[in-house]
């Protein structure tokens, strides 16, 4: 395998390609990273692979879905992944032994949307029939089904304690529920349009919305009656947003090829992400939130400062994946038998 090295790149750029890995069909539908950046689990021709990052070496081959799969989770061990499929199935998965531990029937449709919660005891499917359903991770039996939307699902976010989801659809209302039981907690109720985007920040009682009219909506689910903050600025829909793990920032990303810093203190704006050649797609902090990561639909990355200085820009790389803490992100040129690229926080790259 024929690698890159990081001393090809100028030592001030905050990320650098620490190694490569060779695809040998499509590029993939969905890719997942561990939150070490040390695996790398993806999609490739209806197949699931698992990759060593450092080396770029195959593990292990998964034959297990019939169609793509659109869904990729690990729990917070990184020894198990939760996958989803157009082919209506779910399953969960024994990274170690390669063994599927849980097939989960009953979705009718493609499985998109879903994850573990953070302490890795539940594990939450969707799909495009406006269900969600709740799985428990031991034994693999269906707990809940959560049937309160009236349009398709577009996002969901565990709190950091794994008692509450919220999730949003089409519709302009985002609901917080028990995955216990189903019970709607409280409704976020201001946006006009349909809801894109929604998570909880670390805090657990702060979360955000961004909808297609152009907002998004800070939330203290303690006082959800009106937003904490009214996001404004942004002239397309909001398609992600972020919080730092320190709890001062959040950050959202729109198709109107812009990123936008916000303050959590008191909302107030603090920078816009420019130069962005297409829609931002995805945007992230890293984990001690003095970088932002985003990328746009026209294969270009771009890390700013948490000011909104640009440090750095990526071209010509296609799709974008990045793990939970920020510190590792894959790039993928969309092309058969082409090279992924693994870049890594340059601080954790050894001379």
């Amino acid at each position: 395998m024929e690698e890159e090295r990081p001393t090809q790149f100028p030592r001030n750029l905050p990320f650098q390609v620490g190694n490569v890995f060779k695809l040998h069909y499509e590029f993939p539908t969905s890719l997942v990273i561990s939150d070490d950046g040390q695996k790398i689990l993806y999609e490739n021709n209806e197949k699931l692979v698992y990759v060593d990052s450092d080396s770029g070496r195959t593990i292990r081959n998964f034959d297990l879905f019939t169609k793509f799969i659109g869904l990729l989770d690990l729990n917070r061990t990184n020894d198990k992944a939760l996958v989803g499929s157009a082919d209506h199935q779910a399953k969960i998965i024994d990274l170690e032994t390669g063994n599927c531990l849980h097939q989960l029937n009953g979705h009718l449709h493609f499985v998109y949307i879903g994850g573990f919660n953070p302490q890795s005891t539940i594990a939450a499917t969707g799909c495009q029939n406006m269900k969600i359903k709740i799985w428990d991770v031991l034994s693999g039996k269906l707990t809940l089904d959560f049937e309160k939307h009236q349009q398709t699902p577009t996002s969901f976010s565990f709190n950091a304690e794994g008692d509450k989801i919220l999730s949003s659809s089409y519709e302009n209302d985002a609901l917080i529920w028990d995955p216990k039981d189903g019970q709607i907690i409280c409704k976020l109720q201001k946006h006009t349009k349909g809801i894109e985007v929604c998570k909880f920040a670390q805090s657990g009682y702060l979360c955000a919305t961004g909808a297609h009219d152009n907002d998004a909506n800070v939330w203290d689910i303690r006082n959800p009656g009106n937003p904490l903050f009214n996001l404004q600025g942004h002239t397309n829909f909001i398609k992600d947003l972020a919080f730092n793990k320190q709890g001062t920032q959040i950050v959202t990303g729109s198709n109107d090829n812009t990123g936008r810093i916000y303050n959590l203190i008191d909302g107030s704006f603090v920078a816009e992400l420019q130069d962005f050649p297409g829609q931002v797609y995805t945007i992230s902090f890293n984990e001690t939130g003095d970088r932002i990561i985003g990328a746009s639909n026209q294969k270009t990355v771009q890390i700013f400062d948490n000011q909104g200085v640009c440090l750095q820009q990526i071209s010509q790389e296609g799709n974008f994946y990045i793990n939970r803490t920020g510190n590792t992100f894959v790039t993928l040129p969309k092309a058969i038998e082409s090279q992924g690229k693994i870049w890594r926080d340059a601080r954790a790259i050894k001379n």
